[in-house]
């Protein structure tokens, strides 16, 4: 099943590069296709929970939002093959034998990372929270109007539920389990650590490319360094590398092992190119897709961007390049004032 979304995943990304003439690869296929699904999991899922429908109308609708993405990449990805148009950029330098036992490396120590992080699963209360709460759904027909602690219907929200309202992550691994017939549980501890360890390792990949462009050599060593310092990284129960090998199902290492990194790597091509507009709409796609996953995602995103925008744009001295990052941090802000909003009852 993580093999299936990673595809699909993959081929939301095609059509989402075709559609902003963005250069494309199979890691940035895949990234921008997990971007482009975040997205719209926050924009359709927010308001259905605020509106208190169904849980089958919002599986539904994750499920047709994956399939209309799809077919649209499969057919830019039928159009590209046509034209005869390769997806990957041809290294400028490498040798092939090299090449391929470096990709080979980067495969093994990413299978490597996917087998420990299932075995050394860390598992604690949050388990009553996420796990509880796509259980419910599945069992009851609802959307966080579930006590998690009781087993009760509750009218309105409160306490962490506030959180998972405004970041209604567990919708997806419920709507996973609701279409395959697998426990909630089985979903969050097996299939998303999968998924999202190779978005990981492709994440890196591209990170890479900043540093090495057109050096799929020295990318894939990157990859596979930065990998070791996560494996020997266990400093601390609540260091990042800690949360990412064993707690990767919890919204709030998702957003710390792929968000922080994502938007590092989406800031640095702000600064080689700060008027190319593509950058900003995959980076508003970023600080959507990351709330989404958790309230830190919400905070955190805006941050490091509007931080980052009032810096570049006064050493640029110009207000088009806050303006753009401004832009791509209203998702987060709006999501923050409905989170005021059902904190202080006035959304209730």
């Amino acid at each position: 099943m993580a093999g299936v979304i990673l595809v699909m995943n993959m081929f939301a990304g095609i059509g989402v590069c075709t559609l902003i003439k963005k250069d494309m690869s199979p890691a940035i296929c895949e990234l921008t296709g997990a971007a482009l699904i975040g997205t719209y999991l926050q924009l359709i899922m927010e308001p259905l929970v605020l509106l208190r429908a169904p849980f089958h109308i919002a599986a539904i609708f994750i499920a047709v939002g994956y399939a209309v993405f799809t077919v649209i990449g499969i057919v830019c990805f039928v159009r590209m093959v046509i034209r005869k148009k390769d997806i990957a950029e041809k290294p400028a330098r490498g040798n092939l034998i090299m090449g391929i036992l470096l990709y080979s490396a980067v495969i093994g120590i990413t299978l490597f990372v996917i087998y420990n992080s299932l075995v050394l699963q860390h598992v604690d209360e949050d388990d009553t929270r996420f796990v509880v709460n796509a259980m419910d759904m599945v069992e009851n027909n609802t959307l966080f109007l579930t006590n998690p602690a009781n087993g009760r219907i509750i009218d309105g929200w409160y306490g962490e539920l506030l959180k998972d309202v405004v970041s209604p992550y567990s919708v997806f691994p419920a709507a996973v389990a609701y279409f395959t017939g697998m426990k909630a549980v089985t979903v969050f501890h097996s299939i998303m650590p999968m998924i999202i360890l190779v978005i990981i390792s492709c994440l890196y990949y591209e990170l890479a490319d900043r540093f090495f462009p057109r050096r799929r050599d020295y990318k894939s060593l990157f990859v596979i360094f930065v990998w070791i310092v996560n494996i020997f990284g266990y400093y601390s129960v609540y260091g990042q590398e800690t949360f990412m090998m064993t707690r990767l199902w919890q919204g709030k290492s998702i957003v710390a092992a792929v968000g922080i990194p994502a938007v590092i790597m989406l800031l640095l091509d702000v600064y080689n190119e700060p008027y190319r507009k593509t950058t900003y709409i995959l980076l508003a796609m970023l600080n959507t897709s990351m709330c989404f996953f958790s309230g830190m995602g919400i905070i955190l995103m805006a941050i490091m961007t509007g931080c980052y925008a009032v810096v570049y744009a006064a050493s640029k001295k110009d207000l088009r390049i806050l303006f753009y990052l401004g832009l791509s941090c209203l998702p987060n802000i709006i999501c923050y004032v409905i989170h005021l909003g059902l904190k202080h009852w006035v959304l209730r």
